[in-house]
């Protein structure tokens, strides 16, 4: 389980939900449909369907954290200023 063109088809199925709803349905025939050896597509069928899902969602809630916006330091700072400021402090 070593071949580029399966790698690609992990990881399409980790980052694609509908080709790995296909897959979950179909084992055999999506790994043929993508192009897979006999080889591949017959060690893909034994693939842990949990764990499968549970990495896919690993991997979408990474890549949501990538697409958020950072705060700028200026934010961050003024921030950390307001609460060190406040009224409770001053005594």
């Amino acid at each position: 389980m070593s071949s580029v063109s399966l790698e690609a088809y992990l990881a399409r199925l980790y980052t694609d939900a509908t080709a790995r709803q296909n897959f979950l349905a179909d084992p055999a025939g999506e790994a043929q449909r993508a192009g897979l050896s006999d080889a591949d597509a017959s060690a893909l069928q034994t693939i842990d369907e949990a764990g499968l899902r549970m990495a896919a969602t690993s991997f979408a809630n990474k890549r949501a954290q990538h697409r958020r916006p950072r705060q700028s330091l200026y934010d961050a700072l003024t921030g950390w200023w307001a609460n060190r400021r406040s009224p409770a402090s001053e005594n």
